[in-house]
């Protein structure tokens, strides 16, 4: 209780004095700065095989009767998908080309049984590729064809389950900030298929991107300027609000990967990766995204911190002991072994480590299954 106290005085503290300066003996108003909590990773993943800038996103996968053998699906832009335990260790991989950005979903129909699926966008073919997943971390390539995309180039991906029609989908935005979103469906042969239902174009590139299948939001990233937040539905209103802009206060540019934390309740956050100064920035995720506050994974006693992140993800579902209240996952992008730069690789840290880092803590439950969301009321 006595480091706990200590903690929220210090962080009271630093937050007061990024409210107010001095002026020629006067006090100054001036915009809040950002309070940066530091924590470090309690695990990572090993190297991607590919060298230089190749690992790029995560995806967790939650096993549907043990959550202790949950998976990580990870994106070596170079040459395809790696799959790992919760220890990090590489169980599978995949050669499938330049997979970008990797998305997961549950219950998928497909035949007469429901799937997990598992997709992504590959840079190779252009296309958004569709695998189903065992529970051993086996991909099934489940698509009737390769979606084929009509960008320029696809980049950064996300799927998206309705709970207003139960629809599945996947959006997809290319490198001069293109979207478009394709409605997936069971072609009646047990093989998925995609209909484009919506497109339209954002001002610059753009990568980041995850959907609230709870509340029926789309957030993407356009690097250089802002999180804007959509509605999701291809019907919906087309018109964005702005989350937070890249003016070098909660966010640096490049603005990067884009997670969303599940809580009870509809609780919850939606949490960024501001490259530009290696931390990540977290927003209420209810009504109209207040901003909390930033991290940073700094150099610890088991791993090396984070630079130049580029995907993160995030879960607050119990997944065994070694993560009771979920984990946060991110690309490093200068990871280091034994002082040395090596290949890159994703770093894992306990939810709740990052929760109690905050003054008042943030959110901490292990109830709400990625399996199980239910639709919220805007």
């Amino acid at each position: 209780m006595r480091k706990i106290v200590i903690s929220c005085l210090l962080t009271f503290f630093m937050v007061f004095h990024s409210f107010t300066g001095v002026v020629e003996g006067r006090p100054e108003s001036r915009s809040p700065k950002p309070l940066h909590v530091e924590v470090t990773a309690d695990a990572e993943t090993e190297p991607v095989e590919s060298e230089e800038d190749a690992a790029d996103d995560p995806a967790i996968w939650v096993h549907p009767t043990d959550s202790e053998k949950s998976l990580l699906i990870g994106t070596d832009k170079k040459k395809g998908l790696n799959i790992y335990n919760l220890e990090g260790k590489q169980v599978n991989s995949v050669d499938l080309g330049r997979i970008n950005n990797v998305d997961v979903r549950y219950n998928f129909p497909l035949g007469e049984k429901k799937v997990d699926i598992v997709a992504g966008t590959n840079r190779t073919t252009n296309t958004i590729d569709i695998f189903s997943i065992s529970q051993t971390g086996k991909l099934k390539n489940i698509a009737a064809h390769p979606i084929q995309a009509d960008m320029t180039e696809v980049y950064g991906f996300s799927l998206y389950q309705s709970r207003r029609s139960g629809d599945f989908y996947a959006m997809v935005v290319g490198k001069q900030g293109e979207f478009e979103q394709y409605r997936l469906y069971d072609n009646g042969k047990g093989r998925v298929k995609g209909k484009k239902v919506r497109e339209f174009k954002l001002g610059s590139k753009a990568e980041g991107m995850v959907v609230d299948d709870e509340y029926g939001y789309l957030y993407i990233a356009e690097e250089e300027v802002a999180i804007w937040k959509y509605d999701a539905e291809p019907n919906g209103d087309r018109e964005p609000t702005i989350v937070d802009r890249a003016d070098g206060n909660h966010l640096h540019a490049d603005i990067e990967g884009l997670t969303l934390y599940y809580g009870a309740k509809g609780k919850g956050y939606l949490i960024a990766s501001s490259q530009g100064d290696n931390s990540y920035a977290i927003y209420d995720r209810k009504g109209k995204n207040k901003y909390i506050g930033n991290f940073r994974i700094v150099d610890g006693d088991k791993t090396d911190g984070t630079e130049e992140t580029d995907g993160i993800d995030v879960i607050g579902f119990g997944l065994g002991d070694a993560y009771p209240y979920g984990l946060f996952i991110a690309q490093d992008g200068q990871n280091r072994e034994n002082g040395r730069i090596a290949n890159q690789n994703f770093k894992m840290v306990r939810w709740e480590t990052i929760a109690e880092s905050f003054c008042p803590e943030l959110w901490t439950d292990d109830a709400v299954n990625p399996r199980t969301l239910t639709k919220r009321k805007r």
